[in-house]
């Protein structure tokens, strides 16, 4: 029976079994409906896979017809509340076990990241070209280290109380074919010995450790290779729909193991939207940061996962749902937010908003509401499909939204929306911290618009300042004080050169108070802000640069932030020699951070200490 997703319980861990459907049916296309988020779940494995099948067929059916009267299609992928981000993102805390030191730039305080370095003030953990190395800080020394081999990739960490904690995916050849296999270990961080290992087919899309909790998004490919094969074959309905009814369930559903113990998803703990196409599954996870790792039941949502949002409280799941028949490519964001009881995943409500998100920073969840910052068309001038080129119809402008949606015990319900925000041009960057909400949108010159959230039922626009250029990641940086980071550009909107600007928001309308430039540069922190660093007690910010008109000179700039100037201070630079000749992507820096009155930068080449202050001047270098 198929009824609307239920709160999840805890699931037992059984291995599925092996389940046909029903007799073939003629089965209708299903078309393309907004607000299309609800989720549907299953009493069994039979009703499962059939729902399952249903749901591919007629998408795929779809695609298929659409595909034949348009042509080849293209396929895009989508690439906080920060009150306290100046905190999170520098925190000055004197650890347990060393100095005064900053941490992951977080986009939520008190829910922490995965990223490539970890500190506890005293000792470095870092991840570079996949060899993880823990760096006694006092001493400069590599004090243990690990080789995970060119075979894994995407290796990221969390440093808990008394463990550290790796996450990575490996590529494991099966049957003659590869597949991915996500992998969480739990480390002694003094040894690297294993002490606990989780694992799930797939790769990890994000995670986050709030309370000693670790939370995980994994994505996963369904095993129906010969579906796809005969999808794209362009057979006729009858070869595609015995494709799709010849797929079993263990097909469908990703495996995990713990400790070496392998399981199968439980099917009880399945669900997927209206629409379904079966490129993708992901699954929702909860794990003790201290081990106990044996009562692990995922919950797997059929769709694609793009983006990951975590707070103290949930964690969103935003996937893009396309229509593909219009020459206006339509497109809607389906949010499900999942809460953790008794260290369950629980999906607590589903929601669907017109656009696509750029990032995790367009959600925030703030006062028992989520914002919800979208673009909509933006792909018609970004470079996708925008139909038949024989119609007379002129695509629609792009144009962004803001979404307000009430959370409710098991629902998240609109309240209001505020919409036509940089018509013509798309998002670049979004923030919000408490009531206010800053969202940049472009295409020749630079809108920050400022939102007055404070009435969730009645969000206001109050301030639309116009600047050449862009910035695609802002920061707060003192009381009335705001920092973009972005690209400079002519008026015809052709980027020049890395610009960071400090904006003065202590007014309804935001104004420029002072921009730095490098022309022919760009920074990481752009499009990760794991790489901004901001240290509040010297008033500094560090973002790795690259310098696309000298590749040569790549590094680290480190600007002073007063209240109304941003001024260079240093330059940081792992210039080092590998095989007889400069390597400027192994001298990239890809973070920073701080501890005492040193500020340390990590490279594939190396980690470098300069003291703070002064010159800067390099104190130690460490070599890989």
């Amino acid at each position: 029976m198929r009824h609307p997703l239920a709160p999840l319980g805890a699931a037992v861990v059984l291995a599925a079994g092996a389940c046909t459907s029903g007799p073939d049916a003629d089965v209708e296309p299903i078309p393309w409906i907004p607000a299309s988020a609800q989720l549907a779940s299953y009493d069994n494995c039979e009703d499962a896979l059939e729902g399952i099948h249903e749901s591919v067929l007629g998408t795929l059916t779809e695609m298929r017809r659409t595909q034949t009267a348009r042509g080849p299609m293209g396929f895009t992928e989508e690439g906080d509340d920060a009150a306290a981000a100046g905190e999170s993102a520098a925190s000055a805390e004197d650890g347990a076990s060393g100095e005064t030191h900053s941490e992951t730039n977080n986009a939520v305080a008190g829910v922490d990241e995965p990223d490539l370095v970890k500190t506890d003030g005293r000792f470095i953990y870092s991840v570079a070209d996949a060899v993880l190395r823990v760096v006694d800080s006092r001493t400069a020394e590599v004090v243990a280290e690990h080789d995970y081999g060119w075979e894994t990739w995407n290796h990221r960490l969390f440093l808990g109380d008394d463990e550290l904690l790796v996450l990575y995916t490996r590529d494991r050849a099966v049957g003659g074919d590869y597949h991915s296999e996500f992998t969480l270990e739990r480390l002694d961080p003094e040894t690297l010995e294993v002490l606990d290992a989780f694992a799930l087919e797939g790769s990890m899309l994000d995670a986050r450790l709030v309370d000693d909790q670790i939370r995980l998004a994994v994505s996963s490919s369904p095993r129906v290779q010969p579906l796809w094969e005969e999808f794209y074959s362009g057979g006729d309905t009858a070869d595609l729909r015995e494709a799709v009814r010849s797929t079993t369930i263990e097909d469908w559903l990703p495996d995990y193991s713990v400790n070496g113990d392998v399981f199968a998803s439980e099917c009880g703990s399945l669900a997927h939207p209206e629409r379904f196409e079966g490129g993708s599954t992901v699954s929702v996870a909860a794990l003790p940061a201290d081990g106990e790792w044996s009562d692990v039941d995922p919950v797997t949502v059929m769709a694609d996962g793009g983006t990951v949002h975590g707070t103290a409280d949930s964690l969103y799941l935003a996937h893009s749902d396309y229509r593909w028949d219009e020459r206006n490519t339509e497109v809607e964001t389906e949010l499900y937010r999942f809460v953790f009881e008794g260290g369950k995943p629980r999906l607590a409500g589903e929601a669907a908003v017109p656009g696509t998100l750029l990032n995790q920073y367009s959600l925030s969840e703030h006062d028992a509401h989520l914002r919800v910052a979208t673009t909509e068309h933006g792909d018609n001038w970004w470079g996708f499909p925008e139909g038949d080129s024989s119609s007379s119809a002129e695509p629609e402008p792009s144009s962004s939204t803001v979404t307000v949606l009430e959370i409710g015990d098991d629902s998240l319900t609109e309240v209001a929306s505020i919409g036509d925000l940089g018509v013509d041009e798309r998002i670049y960057a979004v923030r919000f911290i408490g009531d206010t909400g800053y969202v940049v949108t472009f295409r020749q010159t630079d809108p920050l618009y400022t939102l007055d959230l404070s009435d969730p039922a009645n969000p206001e626009v109050t301030g639309e300042l116009k600047i050449t250029g862009y910035s695609a990641y802002l920061h707060p940086v003192g009381d009335g004080r705001l920092l973009g980071v972005g690209q400079e550009a002519t008026e015809q909107g052709m980027t020049t050169g890395l610009q960071v600007s400090l904006f003065d928001v202590s007014a309804e309308e935001a104004s420029v108070l002072d921009q730095y430039e490098r022309p022919g540069a760009n920074s990481a922190a752009e499009w990760d802000p794991h790489g901004f660093l901001y240290w509040e007690p010297e008033g500094v910010v560090v973002l790795p640069v690259w310098d696309w008109e000298d590749y040569a000179n790549t590094g680290a700039v480190v600007l002073e932030i007063a209240d109304d100037t941003v001024t260079e201070r240093a330059w940081i630079s792992h210039r080092q020699r590998h095989n007889d000749g400069e390597d400027h992507y192994g001298n990239a820096i890809v973070r920073s951070l701080i501890i005492g009155d040193q500020l340390w930068t990590l490279s594939d080449s190396g980690l470098q200490a300069n003291d703070i202050g002064g010159g800067y001047g390099t104190a130690e270098w460490i070599a890989w």
